[in-house]
């Protein structure tokens, strides 16, 4: 070997010691360390035995012991790893929010609340003379039972068509959400009747007057009971700021949230718009929504309210519902919204609760109401309530 080799070798040797005496100093030292704490915690009062803990205290509740944490190995100590984790482990967890408190929402208790429909055992099409008469009349239409979310009928049920003024209750949906959203508001907020509201055609109004200043709840019960399209209108003003343009887009912003893919809203009242033509919606599309508005007792009863009124004194103004199925005759029927133009044709999203059973459906485009619309959807609805005790037995 010569003495360049026999040279390497020693540098090799040296570097080798030196490493082993590092690892020796920094074990002796964390072990010291270990040794310290040792001995400070052997200055401490011993814990009383477990036994005469239970003695002391017979009637306190088991507390579980913390589980003891392992070390993270001699690279984690040396490097400070372990430590981290620990402190990872010790920080307190975030602070549990508590629940939301509504003031007009009450949340569905139905276990079956939002899920998919099941089309599975639906009646499609028209039904025979015998079964449901008056099926032809429906440009579309569908019927679940929210129980179960089994689709009881449908017909065109995912077909875009105009819905005029059941787009009435995407614009109360969203300002119940305003009410929920800030406390600084109430159905008793007064809300100054603004301008814009006289640009809106003169049919289907309670003749509101930049004039006036009113309660918000007069302006929700016109909107939902008359389908008042002034009213409607102030309604979106009032929560966007005089911005109905923003207000119609959180319409469609709240559509896809919901899953109303089929649905397109271009006013906060139904009517048609020069230049952006009708809201369009699907028959499913309307049942989605009808769910979410129901979780709001405060519509509910406006929408079993046959008549009520508006304003006091000589401007007292009646409020006659156009939804003619709420009537005894038809138990259980509780909204939710009738419609008609001359591109829709007569419309209604219903609503029936019948000994625990809720079923909500619509039916859009038919030529007449009263020879039409109305007499089909009492027919369909007794129809309905047979089939779903029928699927129960399956």
């Amino acid at each position: 070997m010569n003495e360049i080799s026999r040279a390497r070798w020693k540098l090799m040797g040296g570097i080798f010691l030196v490493i082993i005496l590092i690892h020796i100093i920094i074990i002796s030292c964390i072990a010291s360390g270990h040794r310290s704490r040792a001995a400070a915690n052997a200055q401490l009062p011993p814990p009383p035995p477990v036994a005469a803990q239970e003695a002391a205290a017979p009637n306190a509740p088991e507390v579980k012991k913390p589980e003891e944490k392992k070390s993270g190995g001699f690279w984690s100590r040396l490097f400070g790893g372990g430590k981290k984790e620990e402190a990872k482990n010790e920080s307190p967890g975030e602070a549990v929010k508590p629940p939301k408190a509504w003031r007009y929402k009450k949340p569905s208790d139905n276990p079956m609340f939002g899920k998919p429909f099941n089309y599975a055992f639906a009646k499609r099409g028209d039904f025979s003379a015998k079964e449901v008469p008056g099926s032809s009349g429906a440009t579309s239409g569908i019927m679940i039972d929210m129980n179960t979310r089994n689709v009881l009928w449908e017909k065109n049920s995912s077909k875009p068509v105009p819905i005029a003024s059941m787009v009435k209750m995407m614009t109360l949906l969203l300002a119940f959400e305003g009410l929920e959203d800030n406390p600084a508001l109430s159905l008793e907020s007064p809300v100054k009747i603004s301008p814009e509201v006289l640009k809106i055609a003169r049919t289907g109004i309670v003749w509101l007057d930049p004039r006036e200043t009113l309660p918000l709840s007069d302006l929700m019960k016109a909107a939902a009971i008359k389908s008042a399209n002034d009213a409607a209108v102030q309604i979106a003003l009032f929560f966007s700021n005089e911005n109905q343009d923003a207000f119609i887009t959180r319409m469609n912003a709240k559509a896809l949230e919901l899953g109303m893919t089929g649905s397109h809203f271009v006013s906060p009242c139904g009517l048609p718009d020069k230049k952006k033509g009708n809201s369009v919606s699907t028959a499913r599309d309307m049942t989605i929504l009808g769910e979410h508005l129901l979780e709001y007792p405060k519509l509910i009863e406006w929408s079993t309210t046959k008549i009520d009124y508006m304003r006091s004194g000589d401007k007292k103004t009646m409020l006659n519902a156009t939804n003619r199925l709420i009537n005894p005759h038809w138990p259980g029927v509780d909204g939710l919204k009738t419609g008609y133009t001359d591109d829709a044709g007569y419309c209604l999203t219903f609503s029936v609760l019948r000994d625990g059973r809720r079923i909500v459906g619509c039916v859009t485009g038919f030529p007449s109401a009263r020879a039409g619309r109305d007499p089909f959807a009492r027919k369909l609805i007794d129809w309905g309530y047979k089939r779903a005790a029928e699927l129960d037995k399956k």
